[in-house]
């Protein structure tokens, strides 16, 4: 169960995850995947709607960091080390993405390389996050 201390501990490193996953995303979704998105726009939402929900990304991503964050404060080693925020981001990648990307290949008619490409953006963020969680829980800071 979350107790004050535990919540205070999560704060900032909850924040510096989900300014990081919230960046990467904003960034590779403009730089790499736009291109691929105006090609196979047939196969989204219309911008509009896509517009009008746009917050529930910011709410994934939170939700995502909040558990992101707790998972790893409960299993993470007290050496210093970012190699164990890649490892959990890689984990975390295998536990999450790579089963939604094949899932998706069942299901739906993207383009492989798209599928390809979302699975690269994924395991890049988590292993961000992680190495970002890493070194924020790292941090002594008195709370």
């Amino acid at each position: 169960m979350l107790n004050k201390i535990t919540v205070k501990k999560l704060i900032l490193p909850v924040l510096g995850v989900f300014g990081v996953i919230t960046a990467f995303n904003l960034l590779f979704n403009e730089w790499v995947l736009s291109n691929y998105y105006l090609d196979y726009n047939h196969l989204f939402k219309p911008q509009d709607e896509i517009q009008k929900k746009g917050f529930l990304l910011h709410v994934a991503n939170l939700i995502f960091s909040i558990a992101f964050c707790y998972i790893y404060s409960k299993g993470h080693e007290e050496k210093k080390s970012l190699a164990q925020g890649i490892r959990y981001g890689i984990w975390i990648s295998l536990l999450i993405w790579l089963p939604m990307i094949l899932t998706n290949i069942v299901y739906f008619p993207y383009p492989r390389t798209l599928e390809i490409l979302w699975f690269v953006e994924y395991i890049t963020q988590s292993i961000l996050a992680g190495t970002t969680a890493a070194y924020i829980f790292n941090l002594k800071i008195k709370i």
